[in-house]
């Protein structure tokens, strides 16, 4: 016996013994017409089907691309066997775009064999179907919960959205300033089309060394998008959050060159900033981050630095 559930899709005036030799198969079914067959497979797909090849709603053809249609929207795979007295003109098509056998009903020996493998196949192919959407489920929640970029080693955007809410919460409870800062490496995709990505990638993971190593221990430095950093830093006071305070990190990434496979290359960079206190309300780290991605615009084309105080908006 087998559990493979299979569908008959038969001419009414088609005798039903020809499809004696399948009682192997005590789930398959028989429906007369091409259309109760398509209302039975979009809530009860089937593992096999076996159209004939003349329908009385439509052709078995047309039926075995209507099936392919569920499929598609199911996520499904069916192993559609057309049946019939002699192969039409529109086979090749078939083959090619709907149906996976054709069997000849002058032998019913080759169409329980074909069922056989057919099902076979589709069990099989609808469990690899299964497993890898679960693979790319499993991929997607680890990706949620994936706080390191891969290239760089620094942390992602993930990180530095955290980060920034817990330095928001401790300026709230002792004081200070909070800052977030942005350098985007303008000549990445100038790389990218003169070299390719491996090359542009070696300038990014150099000039990220080169930040963790202008910044202070406690400040946390992340790759928030392609060519982009983050930077988090707390400060006693928000007049320690200007372009001046940040120059020597300006200067000290643009001003180097950086050994890359196709020799050293400089780092066009510009940088924002965007700082904020408790004295004037409560920092908005959703709002810190876009001030500081829209300036980041801007600078880029003067590469220059902008600074824009959260505070000054709301005293004004």
């Amino acid at each position: 016996m087998h559990h493979h559930p299979v569908v008959i899709v038969k001419h009414p005036d088609s005798p039903g013994q020809r499809y004696d030799k399948l009682k192997n198969f005590p789930s398959r079914q028989i429906c007369e017409g091409a259309v109760d067959a398509l209302q039975l497979l979009e809530t009860q797909p089937a593992h096999v089907v076996i159209a004939e090849m003349d329908l009385p709603d439509m052709t078995g053809i047309e039926l075995a691309e209507a099936i392919r249609d569920i499929d598609s929207e199911n996520g499904h795979f069916t192993y559609i066997i057309l049946y019939g007295h002699e192969l039409c003109e529109d086979m090749q098509t078939a083959y090619e775009k709907s149906i996976d056998v054709f069997v000849s009903d002058t032998d019913p020996q080759i169409l329980e064999l074909s069922v056989q493998a057919g099902a076979r196949i589709s069990e099989r192919v609808n469990l690899l179907a299964e497993q890898n959407a679960k693979l790319v489920e499993e991929r997607q929640e680890l990706l949620l919960g994936q706080l390191l970029d891969p290239l760089t080693g620094l942390g992602n955007r993930r990180l530095a959205e955290q980060t920034l809410n817990d330095a928001v919460r401790h300026v709230e409870a002792r004081g200070g300033a909070v800052c977030f800062l942005m350098i985007t490496v303008n000549n990445y995709a100038d790389l990218l089309s003169s070299y390719d990505e491996k090359i542009a990638n070696e300038l990014i993971v150099a000039v990220s060394e080169r930040i963790e190593n202008l910044v202070r221990p406690m400040d946390v430095t992340t790759y928030f998008a392609p060519a982009t950093f983050g930077l988090v830093l707390v400060q006693p006071s928000i007049n320690q959050c200007t372009a001046e305070c940040y120059q020597r990190i300006f200067d000290g990434v643009r001003l180097k060159s950086y050994k890359t496979s196709v020799g050293f290359q400089s780092a066009n960079i510009a940088m924002s900033i965007c700082a904020s206190h408790a004295e004037t309300g409560a920092p908005d780290p959703e709002k810190m981050i876009s001030v500081a991605a829209a300036n980041l615009e801007i600078a880029s084309t003067k590469q220059s630095i902008i600074v824009e105080h959260l505070a000054d908006q709301i005293n004004g």
